[in-house]
């Protein structure tokens, strides 16, 4: 039998149909071969190009992430810049702020002083006072022994009546002219309680005015303290250094003399001039900057000045050379 079921293929072109039926095999065979390699490379081409799409991801989100943290690092930059700014600022207000609770000082000192000098004047009266007081209350009682001795020899006189009219009647005049030195002693010493009394009365007023200065001192003297470790709570004045030439004046008293100190800017080292040549440099800066003068003037704390000598000297640099 064959593939007929035992029938001979009766078919024409019998033998040209068994060629081609043994060649289509073959030829599917090598082309699913070549499809499978096809496929296979397409399949790893593109596992290579997501593994591609991954990386140019990942790229891509670190640049993202990179251009962000460079803003965000500008961002905090220029805020760092602002803020240094401002705690310039506050501190140039604070220096500002200083040097006037500096003269405020010097002026309750010298005022201060006035009226220690007052107190020891009033003293030194009250002291005058009572020593007149006791002078007369002394006369005083001179006056009335001397009374109490001419009444006694009035009275002997009386009794005695050995005395004559004439030394009788001087004996009265004499306890009149007692009588009248004792009462004009006695208003003498009437007026001068009252007026001890007035004297009393100012010298506790003055002692009140005193201690009242004194409270404002140690009130000036205690916020001069906290404003030197607090700068950042002062508020922030209309007078500012920002966009002008800074230069700082040094002022104070060196055995008894005046000495003047200075430096351009707020670096380097102070160097000594006198006023002439000061002003000479002031002037010359002064024309340099257009924008003005920024004149810090600084006064140690013991600098020896008296409150007229630290304003006339500050308010005179101020007037001249600085922009404010």
């Amino acid at each position: 039998m064959n593939e007929h079921g035992g029938f001979i293929d009766l078919r024409l072109n019998n033998q040209d149909k068994q060629g081609n039926e043994s060649f289509w095999p073959s030829f599917t065979d090598v082309m699913t071969v070549i499809m499978m390699i096809f496929l296979i490379s397409m399949v790893v081409v593109l596992l290579r190009n997501m593994e591609l799409v991954k990386e140019i991801r990942a790229t891509m989100e670190a640049e993202r992430q990179a251009v962000e943290l460079a803003r965000s690092t500008g961002a905090e930059k220029a805020d760092l810049a602002s803020r240094l700014d401002t705690a310039m600022e506050q501190l140039q207000a604070a220096d500002t702020r200083v040097n006037e609770l500096q003269l405020q000082v010097l002026r309750l000192q010298e005022q201060n002083k006035v009226r220690a000098r007052a107190v020891a004047d009033r003293d030194r009266q009250l002291k005058t006072l009572l020593e007149e007081r006791n002078n007369l209350t002394q006369r005083a009682t001179q006056l009335m022994l001397d009374k109490q001795a001419a009444d006694k020899a009035v009275t002997a006189a009386r009794a005695k009546e050995t005395l004559s009219r004439r030394q009788l009647a001087d004996f009265q005049q004499q306890y009149a002219r007692l009588k009248e030195q004792l009462d004009r002693q006695s208003l003498q010493i009437a007026v001068l309680k009252n007026k001890l009394s007035n004297q009393e009365q100012q010298l506790a007023a003055t002692r009140e005015e005193r201690q009242t200065v004194e409270e404002k001192y140690l009130v000036l003297a205690d916020e001069y303290d906290t404003l030197k470790v607090r700068y950042d709570k002062l508020v922030r004045p209309a007078r500012s250094a920002k966009g002008r030439h800074l230069v700082e004046v040094r002022y104070f008293k060196k055995g008894g003399k005046p000495r003047i100190e200075w430096r351009d800017g707020h670096t380097g080292e102070f160097r000594a001039l006198s006023r002439s040549q000061l002003d000479k440099a002031l002037a010359r800066l002064k024309k340099q900057h257009a924008d003005g003068l920024y004149v810090k003037v600084i006064l140690p704390e013991d600098s020896g000045l008296s409150y007229s000598e630290a304003w006339t000297f500050t308010n005179d640099l101020h007037k001249k050379y600085d922009y404010y």
